[in-house]
């Protein structure tokens, strides 16, 4: 559980710091966006091995809401401390593909390995 509250930290960090304090990476167009979704699929791995979630499936789902509203939180908290960040729609699509992604490779791995045990 701790180390899926300090995942959940770390996005909050790295979703509010000032832009001026990022590094100003851009290996191709969308780049940023590849990030978001990276971010938010492993925070829906680690949350759903943290509980356990192939144990009650609706645990995934639960999840991946989570992780949405978290990130239109983080999105919304940009526009409103005003430090170089916007709210970008664009960036909350990336955010909720990356955790989406995650429930159905977590679903996808926990049920291969049930299966293989059972």
């Amino acid at each position: 559980m701790l180390l899926s509250l300090l995942y959940l930290g770390l996005i909050a960090m790295l979703s509010l710091l000032p832009s001026k304090d990022l590094p100003d990476l851009q290996p191709f167009a969308a780049f940023d966006k590849v990030v978001h979704a990276c971010m938010y699929f492993g925070l829906t791995i680690l949350a759903c091995w943290t509980i356990h979630a192939e144990e009650k499936r609706i645990r995934i789902f639960f999840i991946v809401l989570f992780a949405i509203c978290w990130g239109l939180l983080m999105e919304f908290s940009q526009l409103e401390m005003m430090v170089g960040r916007a709210f970008e729609w664009t960036d909350e699509l990336s955010n909720s593909f990356g955790a989406l992604l995650g429930a159905v490779v977590y679903a996808w791995i926990a049920g291969s390995h049930w299966r293989r045990l059972g």
